[in-house]
């Protein structure tokens, strides 16, 4: 399976969730030390997707520079309308190698010191996906909280054993 169909299943499973959540419980901001709505998660995650999708090439492929209060944040349908789009910049990433060379800046400190290192997209690409699991794994967290079911798989690596 490629990093790339991988990716977009993650994205279908990001989608079937989101398909399955009250708009209030999609906005809910649960207590401290909960960071993030469901709504702040999934914009974080398709940030990082998007950083990829729209970097061209010349300039380093970054994903710390994010945009915080958007209707993807708010409003699930426009989180399903943004998953769509992205999904169709992905299938335009498949003829691409995977081993095509990106620079990559990473901010390193709070004061803004950053680091520049080569990477490939193919990696990038399981960087994002890794990370999307990660976030997926929170929002189940948050829909349990709110006694919203997901899939039994939903946030889980694909690594991670089966329970028997």
């Amino acid at each position: 399976m490629s990093v790339v169909r991988a990716l977009i299943g993650r994205l279908d499973e990001l989608a079937e969730a989101l398909l399955a959540t009250p708009e209030d419980v999609y906005r809910a901001r649960i207590e401290p030390p909960v960071s993030g709505s469901i709504g702040e998660h999934v914009r974080h995650t398709l940030d990082h997707l998007s950083a990829i999708l729209v970097n061209d090439g010349i300039e380093p492929l970054t994903y710390d520079r994010r945009e915080r209060g958007t209707a993807v944040e708010t409003d699930p349908s426009a989180a399903l309308r943004l998953i769509f789009r992205m999904k169709s910049g992905l299938e335009r990433l498949r003829g691409r190698s995977m081993d095509e060379p990106v620079a990559v800046r990473s901010q390193v400190s709070t004061g803004g010191a950053s680091v520049v290192a080569w990477s490939t997209i193919g990696r990038e690409l399981a960087f994002v996906t890794s990370h999307t699991i990660h976030h997926q794994a929170l929002i189940a967290v948050l829909l349990a909280w709110h006694g919203v079911d997901v899939a039994p798989r939903f946030g889980v690596a694909a690594s991670t054993p089966r329970a028997s």
